[in-house]
């Protein structure tokens, strides 16, 4: 009895060791185990494809339209009337376009013709008269088509007759000088100086007459309201081109050059435009721009009005690659050991390792040439690794 009782006990103590061992082999691990189990999952490269694309570094800045060339305009007095105060009766709105041979504004019931040339008007002319401003005068009657003969600086019958031709088919008389009058009206000066004196005929007044320096203009501003007297400028016009006032801090200042192309946009409003580097100030500080920063213009390509007084952005592009061009992004360039540059693309479930020759960089990517194996557009590179 005592024997098999004995025998009972060593069983149960070799069953409970069993059981115990098991419990305690399944909760405790090795320190293998337990770097195995805490060990992060391999990273995952993160993948974006190789483009084709044309790369170029830019100069960005922003600016403002305006017409271009402001010049201010006004009226002298005309002896043959005397010298009495003219009223301005008549005007063109502010952004209209004026042309050589219009009219650009009435003076007094009379009106003012616009033509091109460099010598404001200054004095009467007429039969007899001869100098530059008579030459003025016979080219823009020409490119108005009205024929005056030779364009040799005379005013002779064959300008008269195309002055008539001019003030008729704006629906006006042409002013017509006597000899009698003329008589009274003529000063010592004329009987002294060479070309100064006319005789009777047909003549166009001083205030009859606006020279600009370029043609066509549009009216920017007008200081003489209808009605009113004119005593000084009537305003200012300016050529028809459109030109943009911008500037760039002094460290740019010497990446852009007149001709080179911007490209002008503003998507809020609509605007998409081309045009090209016409001015660059030699210093900083002009033009309006603090003394951090060089002034530049920019002449607008074609007639856009939506851009005057509006605020645009320009680009300027400095490099380019000229085409379309193989390119990663620049976080999927490696250096090796060899200083040789290389990418790696996926190929199926691994990564391979291209060798290549890197070009112009900007806007984030890189212009790549494969040396050392293949890469299209399209080929996943990657540009990084990320923990699952």
């Amino acid at each position: 009895m005592n024997k098999t009782k004995g025998v009972l006990i060593l069983v149960l103590v070799m069953v409970l060791g069993a059981v115990g061992g098991w419990i305690a082999g399944s909760q405790i691990e090795s320190p293998a185990e337990a770097a195995a189990r805490t060990n992060a999952p391999a990273p995952s490269p993160i993948l974006v494809p190789a483009e084709m694309r044309e790369l170029s570094t830019d100069v960005i800045t922003r600016g403002t339209g305006r017409f271009g060339a402001p010049q201010a305009i006004s009226l002298p007095s005309s002896i043959l009337k005397g010298g009495v105060p003219s009223v301005l009766t008549g005007a063109p709105a502010p952004g209209q376009e004026l042309v050589v041979g219009a009219v650009a504004f009435g003076v007094s019931g009379r009106p003012v013709f616009l033509f091109e040339g460099g010598i404001p008007s200054f004095r009467d002319l007429g039969p007899g008269i001869s100098g530059p401003d008579v030459m003025q005068l016979e080219t823009g009657l020409a490119e108005a088509g009205f024929d005056p003969g030779p364009v040799d600086g005379v005013f002779d019958t064959t300008t008269g007759q195309a002055v008539e031709a001019l003030y008729r088919s704006a629906g006006f008389q042409p002013v017509t000088v006597t000899e009698a009058q003329l008589a009274e009206l003529r000063t010592v000066e004329a009987e002294l100086v060479p070309g100064s004196r006319s005789t009777a005929g047909i003549h166009v007044p001083a205030d009859e007459v606006m020279f600009v320096t370029a043609a066509p203009v549009r009216v920017a501003e007008l200081t003489v309201g209808l009605g009113q007297v004119i005593d000084g400028p009537l305003g200012t016009v300016t050529d028809a081109t459109i030109a943009i006032d911008s500037s760039v801090p002094i460290e740019s200042s010497g990446l852009i050059a007149e001709g080179m192309h911007v490209v002008i946009d503003e998507p809020d409003l609509g605007i998409q435009e081309t045009g090209v580097v016409s001015r660059i100030a030699e210093s900083p500080g002009t033009d309006g721009v603090d003394g951090f920063h060089v002034y530049f213009e920019v002449r607008v390509e074609g007639d856009p009005t939506n851009l005057i007084n509006a605020s645009v952005r320009l680009t300027i592009p400095i490099e380019s690659t000229g085409e379309q061009v193989l390119v990663v992004p620049v976080s999927a360039l490696n250096l090796s050991a060899d200083g040789s540059s290389r990418v790696q693309r996926q190929v199926g479930e691994g990564l391979e390792t291209v060798t290549v020759e890197p070009g112009l960089s900007a806007q984030g990517f890189v212009a790549v040439v494969p040396i050392e194996g293949e890469l299209r557009a399209g080929d996943l590179v990657v540009i990084g690794f990320e923990q699952q």
